[in-house]
């Protein structure tokens, strides 16, 4: 596959990461947030992780009302996702800002998402941007990483597309996957004034790969397939692309299967060895892929 479509293909499958912006799961903020609390918390995480999502929004409800910015935080999770209680945008919208005013990361976060897709509040790009910038300031990755979207679509902010690639690589240190991908995205296609940089989307797309996400498997077994960013290496291509194929990239079918045509029997061998381990050490695992 040339470079073009592999480029072309790649935009495809991030088209939804680049121009949606990435939120916590219900269940992956309550896991952040409830690590971080006091025995408070105990009877209601207990109640949420039973799956007894009523009983754990009673436990939330009386310490979101005395103040406590992570109990707001996750009150607006369950109204979000209507988690025990009936879905409600707008009240999970008054709980994220009430968590968002005293600095709560996750709800400025989420409440910076609630503004972009219009959930709960009219849709406003510039309140969108101002809330993710409060989190990513803070250290949010996903902040972070919508924030760098922002900058690159020029949505809330003046587009800049080297302050995306900033934020992006804050994002990508704090081990953010979208980031890593989207980093490789921007220097293998060189666009919006990034130069073409093959070997630092390698680079980006190795770290992504690692951490199990498909696309990134897909990309890079493609990029050693043509010597593009990393030395010519079609056992390398066989394995990654076999590895991608394996974590849901069908495509990827098609490249694994071109490599091994172009094996002798003993690299096909080293090959298949190799495969065996990608797929055993690099499995899917990532929330966000």
């Amino acid at each position: 596959m040339d470079d073009a479509m592999i480029w072309n293909f790649f935009t495809l499958t991030v088209q939804r990461r680049s121009t949606t912006i990435v939120q916590a799961t219900a269940i992956l903020l309550l896991s952040i947030i409830v690590s971080s609390v006091q025995a408070d918390f105990a009877s209601g995480k207990a109640a949420y992780d039973k799956g007894d999502y009523e009983a754990a929004y009673k436990e939330f409800l009386y310490l979101a009302e005395t103040g406590d910015p992570s109990a707001q935080t996750i009150l607006g999770v369950l109204f979000e996702n209507g988690a025990g209680v009936k879905e409600d945008k707008v009240a999970a919208v008054k709980w994220y800002r009430l968590a968002a005013e005293q600095g709560s990361m996750a709800a400025q976060t989420n409440l910076g998402f609630m503004f972009d897709t219009g959930s709960g509040v009219p849709e406003d790009n510039e309140k969108a941007a101002s809330w993710f910038r409060a989190a990513a300031e803070q250290g949010s990755e996903l902040a972070q990483f919508n924030l760098g979207s922002f900058y690159l679509r020029g949505e809330g902010v003046e587009q800049d597309a080297a302050q995306a690639v900033e934020w992006f690589q804050k994002s990508a240190g704090s081990g953010f996957v979208g980031a890593y991908v989207k980093l490789a995205e921007l220097y293998g296609k060189g666009e919006q004034g990034i130069e073409k940089d093959s070997v630092t989307a390698a680079k980006y797309l190795v770290q992504a790969a690692e951490k199990g996400d498909g696309r990134a498997q897909y990309l890079l077994g493609n990029m050693f397939a043509d010597g593009e960013g990393v030395a010519q290496d079609y056992v390398k291509a066989y394995a990654w692309c076999g590895t991608a194929a394996g974590n849901g990239i069908r495509v990827a079918a098609e490249c694994f299967e071109q490599m091994g045509t172009l094996l002798s029997d003993p690299q096909r061998e080293e090959a298949r060895k190799l495969a065996r381990e990608y797929r055993k050490k690099y499995r899917n695992t990532s929330p966000e892929s």
